[in-house]
């Protein structure tokens, strides 16, 4: 699964390719669309793997579903801080997957796997490959990113915070 904004720096692109480069009947779902970027919208869809599936915009009982119920998450934007997405998967007990940017590797801390933004889709096809080699790792790794999202990123956590700060 991976949810954003279809545009360049978020690149689906590193998702798409490496994707079809796997053996896996499992689906690669991607959530999210964008009003001005067309070009590289269509590029993303010329795949011809029926195992990508471009859903547009989920909200609400569509989002959640899609989330509760993901292999893994890929988080392959390459710019911007805690991504909201990136938590909410965290806190659903996916398996999460970052582009390595420094914002990504400390939402993620140890309860992660990232890839080599700059190496690409070949970095995150490898990544990915080992995912659905190490099922067991896998399951660890998603009790992992569930205890993260609620020790670091619950509204009690955050609202603790931010009562300190002030």
């Amino acid at each position: 699964l991976c949810v954003g904004r279809l545009v360049p720096k978020n690149c689906a692109h590193h998702l798409v390719e490496a994707f079809q480069r796997l053996k896996t009947d499992k689906k690669c779902v991607i959530v999210g669309d964008a009003p001005y970027a067309e070009e590289y919208i269509a590029s993303l869809k010329k795949t011809d793997n029926p195992n990508i599936v471009f859903t547009g915009y989920a909200f609400g009982d569509a989002y959640q579903e899609l989330g509760s119920h993901a292999f893994a998450y890929c988080g392959t934007s390459e710019v911007g801080g805690t991504h909201p997405a990136l938590v909410e998967e965290m806190a659903f007990g996916n398996c999460v997957i970052v582009n390595n940017t420094p914002a990504n590797l400390e939402t993620t801390g140890e309860a992660g796997l990232h890839y080599d933004g700059q190496k690409g889709a070949e970095s995150l096809r490898e990544v990915l490959q080992w995912t659905l080699d190490h099922p067991a790792e896998v399951e660890d790794l998603r009790v992992k990113a569930r205890d993260r999202a609620s020790a670091e990123y619950s509204w009690e956590v955050i609202t603790g915070r931010y009562e300190e700060l002030f």
